[in-house]
C-alpha cells in the first residue's frame, strides 16, 4: 500500500468555500497539455465558479453562439488553463475557425468544437491554429475517427444522453 505523502495547506479566512475537485483526482497521471500537466477541468462559463475552484483547468462551452467578449472574461478570471468553446453547430465554418484563432491568441489553451462541426472544418482549423482541437462527441454515431484524423487531438465525450 502506497503511503500519502504528507502536503502543507494553507487555509485563509476569506476563502474557505472553494469548489474541489476529489482528492482522488491528484493520483491520475493527468495529460500534458502545452507543457502544463492537467488532472481536472471545471465545465463551466460561471465566472465565479471558475474564479474559486481548485480544478486544474476551465472547459467553457456554451449553447449559443460564441462571443469573444465571453470569451476574454473567462480568460481574465481563470487563474488556470482555458479550453474555449468556438462553435461548430450554427456557428461553422469560416466563422468558427476565426474564432478559434481569437481565441488562441487571447491565451486559449485549447478550441473546444461542438458535436456537428464537419471534419472539413476541422483540417482548416487544424491548419490554422496552433492549439489542440477538442472535437465534441455526443453518441457512437459521431464520427470520431474522422475528427481525429482531421486534426483533432482530444475528444470531448459529453454527458448527453445518448452518449452512454
Amino acid at each position: 500500500m502506497e503511503k500519502e505523502r504528507y502536503v502543507p495547506e494553507v487555509k485563509l479566512r476569506l476563502r474557505t468555500r472553494t469548489i474541489e475537485v476529489p482528492k482522488v483526482i491528484y493520483k491520475a497521471t493527468g495529460i500534458k497539455i502545452l507543457g502544463t500537466r492537467i488532472k481536472s477541468l471545471l465545465f463551466s462559463t460561471d465566472v465565479a465558479v471558475i474564479k474559486n475552484t481548485n480544478a486544474n483547468s476551465i472547459i467553457a462551452v456554451y449553447p449559443f453562439t460564441p462571443q469573444l467578449s465571453i470569451t476574454q472574461a473567462i480568460l481574465e478570471v481563470a487563474p488556470v488553463p482555458v479550453f474555449a468553446g468556438v462553435g461548430g453547430g450554427l456557428t461553422t465554418g469560416k466563422r468558427a475557425i476565426d474564432i478559434a484563432l481569437q481565441a488562441e491568441l487571447m491565451g486559449a489553451y485549447g478550441a473546444v468544437v461542438n458535436a456537428p462541426t464537419a471534419t472539413e472544418v476541422i483540417r482548416r482549423m487544424y491548419n490554422r491554429i496552433d492549439i489542440p482541437i477538442i472535437a465534441t462527441v455526443v453518441s457512437e454515431l459521431d464520427d470520431y475517427k474522422g475528427k481525429l484524423d482531421a486534426g483533432a487531438r482530444i475528444l470531448n465525450i459529453s454527458g448527453g444522453p445518448k452518449t452512454a
